[in-house]
């Protein structure tokens, strides 16, 4: 007997190891949901693949103040080439006179080989563009630098979403556990009162009451297991994993403790230095957009340095050879003499366009003067959410307090009821009543919970604590 019950208890325990190795198998993170975020999140690697491209078009404004280095080669086979074309001598002056006898043929074109080869090697110089090549180099620099930041404030508002979302998950959890307890309650209830409308000890409509209650609890139910989904849709699209399931997710007393940190933190800080904070020239979004006024006044410059009779000046030197042998294959072919080389300083303005220079300057001043208003507009909004975020966080603060001052009376007459129930003094339904109330209650300070941690998450990342 000890022998078989020891077999059984080492099954037990090998199928209980195996059970919690695959339990732990299928747990994720939130840490292992950052670190996928960072490295597959859609916006994230689109941003860098900006920032890449941008760097690549510094190379090219870069590039384009030294020299350019053309090469042409072409290479021709005549099927038919022209003969050589000779010329009687005697044709022209009396031989007799000069004492020739015999005809006299003088060859004036050799003719054609049935190949032709051409070779021609151009290079270009800028010597003076009235600066529209170094402000070119600055623009493209300006450029990357912005599309840099971009790609950290994409960073940034993708972590603060996934934190928000993951908080989000976890009280909507505990919220769903709450919700089906309450079910359960709600349940009992209709029982007891259908069982006391048929007795004739209530009334049809305090029964139809006690149903559309219980209806109402199944509504909450759905619309929350609604959110579940949207909140797991939502992580899997930040995350870039192919499907995410909330009850996967580790790590809520963590994320319950980051909340509380965070909201001690910002009540430290005081209203006056988060405002400050936000509005700072240091944030990312103000110097992202003062790089994109500064682009705005450099094509600004450029566009006024491409106006009318502002020639530029380029050193342009050609090389060249053609004829019908190889160079360096063919024999004979450096006596062919057919090269050249010329060296040419030019300038080239446009005289005249319809005003469209003068207008297009008309039109960069113009997009400098929005990017202005871009800033101020963008300060604005920034303080106007500031505001906004600290009066939720308030408003949540104050909704959590007097539910927790709620909650703690309506247990205590719970108590009561039960006592009284247990004596024989109350019915069943008063203290399922004063369940339903007492979970009501809960689930909407976790419901406000969601919305301080919310907010808490963007007053983070509009302050630049993240």
């Amino acid at each position: 007997m000890a022998l078989i019950f020891n077999d059984k208890m080492k099954k037990i325990i090998s199928l209980l190891s195996i059970l919690c190795i695959s339990i732990a198998c299928f747990a994720i993170t939130g840490e292992e949901l950052e670190a996928s975020l960072l490295s597959k999140n859609p916006a994230i690697r689109k941003a860098s693949e900006d920032a890449s491209q941008a760097l690549l078009d510094l190379k090219d404004a870069k590039a384009g103040r030294g020299p350019k280095l053309d090469l042409t080669i072409s290479g021709s086979y005549i099927a038919n080439p022209i003969d050589p074309i000779r010329v009687n001598l005697n044709d022209y002056v009396d031989g007799a006179t000069y004492g020739l006898t015999d005809p006299q043929y003088i060859t004036i074109f050799k003719g054609m080989e049935n190949t032709m080869y051409s070779f021609g090697l151009q290079l270009t110089q800028p010597i003076f563009t009235w600066g529209k090549l170094a402000k070119a180099v600055d623009i493209y620099s300006t450029v990357y630098e912005a599309r840099l930041l971009q790609k950290q404030d994409e960073k940034e508002k993708a972590l603060t979403e996934l934190s928000t979302r993951l908080y989000a998950t976890d009280v909507l959890l505990q919220l769903s556990d709450i919700l089906q307890e309450q079910k359960k309650t709600a349940e009992r209830l209709v029982q007891l009162s259908d069982s006391g409308y048929e007795n004739g000890m209530i009334l049809e409509t305090e029964a139809l009451e006690v149903r559309v209650q219980a209806r109402q609890i199944d509504v909450a139910l759905s619309q929350t297991q609604t959110s579940l989904s949207s909140m797991e849709t939502a992580i899997s699209g930040l995350t870039g994993l192919a499907s995410f399931n909330a009850s996967e997710l580790e790590g809520s007393k963590e994320r319950e403790e980051e909340v509380n940190n965070l909201l001690n933190q910002l009540q430290t800080m005081g209203r006056e230095e988060i405002t400050n904070r936000a509005l700072s020239d240091e944030r990312n979004t103000f110097v992202l957009l003062q790089k994109m006024k500064d682009i705005s006044a450099l094509t600004k410059s450029v566009a006024s340095a491409s106006v009318n009779w502002k020639p530029d000046l380029a050193l342009v030197v050609n090389a060249s050879y053609g004829g019908p042998r190889f160079p360096f294959v063919e024999t004979d072919w450096y006596r062919q003499n057919d090269w050249n080389a010329v060296v040419t300083v030019a300038l080239s303005s446009t005289v005249y366009d319809g005003g469209k220079a003068i207008r297009d300057v008309q039109r960069k001043t113009s997009q400098l003067e929005q990017s202005t208003i871009d800033l101020d507009d963008a300060r604005l909004k920034i303080r106007n959410a500031v505001q906004e975020n600290l009066g939720t966080v308030d408003l949540c603060l104050a909704r959590i307090d007097y539910n927790n001052a709620k909650l703690e009376q309506i247990r205590k007459q719970g108590e009561q009821k039960s006592l009284a129930f247990e004596s024989g003094y109350a019915s069943e339904s008063d203290y399922l009543q004063k369940l339903l109330e007492e979970r009501t209650c809960m689930a909407e300070i976790l419901q406000d919970r969601i919305s301080l941690a919310t907010a808490l998450f963007t007053l983070r990342y509009l302050s630049g604590l993240l």
